[in-house]
This record gives structure tokens, sequence and C-alpha cells, in this order.
């Protein structure tokens, strides 16, 4: 996830339609949120974030190749329809075809698991409001927390109940599941290269 900054006046107003942030976004050289009326303006990510981004992505697009589910990463939009939030996930993946708004042809609505990757600014943020906001969505069956200060990934999977379950997973020496994908991830495959070792059994 991308660091939250406060909103940004656009058009001389502080709400807007959502034909008025798609014009804004498409002349802008920055991404931004969309949340009922307001338009919020995102950052760079750190080193460390980027290194888990390579990690991630790069593991996940090589066991589904060929798979009908494809990750996308944070240049892939994604709206919800029940709440209006716009917004670009650090990797989203959706399974069959992505589902397009009515309204814009570079905007995504169904996708299967979120992956947020953590910093200090945006903690608060991913784990609370907006995991709020992405449970409204009706294809979402993962929400997956990696955090870029500490060995630490919570993967949230929606049960037969429909009630979200908390996986939790700490150290280097375990392996993240994704059951939706029926895949595994190691997390010091996920990790490699950030020098995150103090979780690691006998690491400095």
């Amino acid at each position: 996830m991308h660091e939250i900054r406060e909103p940004a006046i656009a058009y001389g107003k502080q709400k807007h339609t959502i034909e008025e942030y798609l014009q804004f976004e498409k002349a802008s050289n920055e991404k931004h949120e969309y949340y009922k009326g307001e338009i919020f303006a995102m950052s760079g990510a750190s080193n460390r974030h980027n290194w888990i981004f390579k990690n991630l992505y790069g593991n996940l697009a090589h066991q589904l190749k060929g798979n009908p589910c494809q990750p996308f990463g944070p240049d892939m939009r994604m709206h919800i329809l029940e709440n209006t939030l716009f917004t670009y996930p650090d990797i989203s993946i959706y399974c069959g075809d992505p589902t397009l708004t009515s309204f814009d042809e570079d905007t995504v609505v169904n996708p299967t698991i979120i992956i947020e990757i953590l910093s200090r600014s945006t903690e608060q943020y991913d784990r609370g409001n907006k995991f709020k906001l992405y449970r409204d969505i009706p294809t979402l069956k993962e929400y997956i927390l990696v955090d870029s200060e500490s060995i630490r990934v919570e993967s949230f999977q929606l049960n037969e109940k429909r009630l979200w379950e908390l996986h939790e997973y700490r150290f280097l020496t375990e392996v993240l599941s994704i059951p939706a994908l029926q895949l595994t991830i190691p997390l010091s495959e996920i990790h490699e290269g950030t020098k995150l070792v103090r979780n690691f059994p006998g690491g400095e």
C-alpha cells in the first residue's frame, strides 16, 4: 500500500464525482484514491517495500503461469461498487477475466486475493478502515498483509461460514499458504534482500 497523505484539492472543491476523479487521474502523474467524493494522494514506497513486492509478485507470476488466476501490480486500479472506493492494491489477483467497470475500461472490480505491503504510515489504515472496505467485495477470498518492518505476514481467509479467519506467520522458516490458489510461498523468499533477520532462529 502506498502512503496516504491529505485529500488532494482538485477542480477547486472538496467533493468530486466519480467522473471528475477519473478525469483527474488520467491527467495526473501520481496515483490517487477516491472515496465518497474525496480524492487522496498516494506517495511512493520504501526500498524494502519494493524488495518485498518484487519477491512476491515474481514468485506469484512464476507459479501462476498458465493459470486462470493472474497477479497484477499497483498500476491496476480497482473499484468497489458497494462503497465507492477506488484504489491501487500493491498486488491483486484475478481469476478468469477481470471485470471492468461500466464507466471506465481501466478499472476492475472482482479480485479474488488482495495483498498489501505495510509500512509504519499505512499499517493502521490497511488493517482497519481499508480492510472493512475490502470486505464489501463479493469475490474476495483472501486478504494478505506483509509487514515491511519485521518478519510478519497475516493472511485473512474467508471460511465456509463467510467469516474471516486469521493465519499469522512470524518466522523466515515458515511457509505462507494461499488456499484460494492452492500454492505456498516461503517467508524466506518473500523477505529475500530485505535484511530482516531478527525473527529467524539463530539470526542476528
